[in-house]
Parts: C-alpha cells; structure tokens; sequence
C-alpha cells in the first residue's frame, strides 16, 4: 500500500502524508480509501506531524466527499487486520442505503464509470488545496 500503486488511475489525489483512491469496485458509490505513505500500521506509530498530516488530509477527503454526496452521515473506519498498513476507509452512507443496519461491507459492490471516479478526485482535490502535491 506504500509503494507503486498497480492502478494509478484511481489515485484521486496525493499529499506529503497520503494518496487518497477509490477503486472501480466500492461497497458504496462514495468509497474511499486515504492511505498512508508511510510503512505503519498503526496511527500513533506516525510521527506527530504525520498524525497531525493523516487525520488533515482525511478530514478533506471527506469534506470532499461529503459536498458531492451530501451523506446522512460519514462513517470513519481503520482496521489493518486484512492488510497491515494504515489506511482509513471513508464511508458517506446515504438514506435508504444497502447497508442500514449493517457493516459497510460484503452486501453488494458497486462499479464506478470514470466519470464518477474523477467526480470524486475533483470533489476531494478542491478540498485539499493547498496540501496537494500536484
């Protein structure tokens, strides 16, 4: 997850900390995945500024996110235990959603067009600002 992504296409954007993605499959149209640069598993194995840097860049995505889908609520998950690395996945659950009174996973998928994949990179880009690579 740190390295050379194998779909830079679905890289939305990247800052000094993190590469926010989505890929073509979500468990929800506004899935998305903010991944650290940095080997680690864990948050506080970050340093400081790196912590400070991840939830900053994390809180924009969902900013991002939140704009262009206009959610009921964001939901916030951290695990690692499939994949140690640290990554957060963002969640914008929608009224009515597929996974009302359920985890956000394994009950349908969805397949994003390009367009709404670069919806999203524009929506969390203009959130990022001035925290953007490039």
């Amino acid at each position: 997850m740190c390295g050379e992504d194998p779909h830079p296409e679905w890289i939305l954007a990247e800052t000094e900390i993190c590469k926010i993605s989505a890929w073509r499959e979500g468990v929800l149209p506004g899935h998305a995945r903010v991944l650290s640069k940095v080997h680690v598993i864990e948050p506080f194995d970050l340093d400081e500024e790196s912590q400070v840097g991840f939830f900053l860049d994390a809180m924009a995505a969902a900013r991002g996110l939140a704009r262009l889908f206009s959610p009921a609520k964001m939901n916030y998950e951290i695990h690692g235990n499939t994949v140690p690395h640290l990554h957060m996945h963002l969640f914008p659950r929608l009224p009515g959603d597929v996974y009302v009174g359920y985890p956000n996973h394994c009950r349908t998928v969805f397949i994003r067009s390009d367009d709404e994949i670069d919806r999203m990179r524009q929506a969390i880009r203009a959130q990022l600002g001035g925290r953007l690579l490039s």
